[in-house]
């Protein structure tokens, strides 16, 4: 009885880890091919938004860039993010990490930083000086 008992136990958390790694590894997936597509189509999007913002006469008077955006926080999230500095600056950017922390009281707060490179390993980011962020595109993994 206990060995039947113990069998459906390990059962139980081999199928639900199983289950769970399933999931895990379908975000991982739906996240690498939304960073191949930003990464594909920025130029793209980068023109899509100056076009809207030029219409409504909000034009940059700098360079822009799309690049993937990887949010850590409340969930996973990533999706694109257009940066706006000067033209050497610009090209190094080659993502953005956006941090959600939780303040004080009913406050929280959205960091964006643009950095060298798409990691999910926030120190081997390296923050790129003199460029911000303009817009931000994302979706739910």
């Amino acid at each position: 009885m206990r060995k039947l008992a113990l069998v459906g136990l390990v059962t139980a958390v081999v199928g639900f880890a199983s289950v769970s790694l399933h999931a895990q590894l379908g975000r991982i997936l739906k996240g690498g091919t939304i960073v191949l597509l930003v990464k594909q189509f920025g130029k793209q999007i980068n023109e899509g938004i100056n076009t809207a913002l030029m219409n409504r006469k909000w034009e940059h008077k700098q360079a822009t860039k799309v690049v993937p955006i990887v949010s850590i926080g409340s969930g996973a999230y990533v999706g694109a993010a257009q940066v706006i500095g000067d033209e050497e600056a610009v090209k190094k950017v080659e993502a953005v990490a956006q941090l959600e922390l939780n303040l004080p009281g009913r406050a929280r707060a959205k960091v964006l930083i643009p950095v060298d490179n798409v990691s999910l390993n926030v120190t081997e980011m390296q923050r790129v000086y003199g460029v911000g962020v303009s817009a931000v595109i994302d979706l739910k993994l």
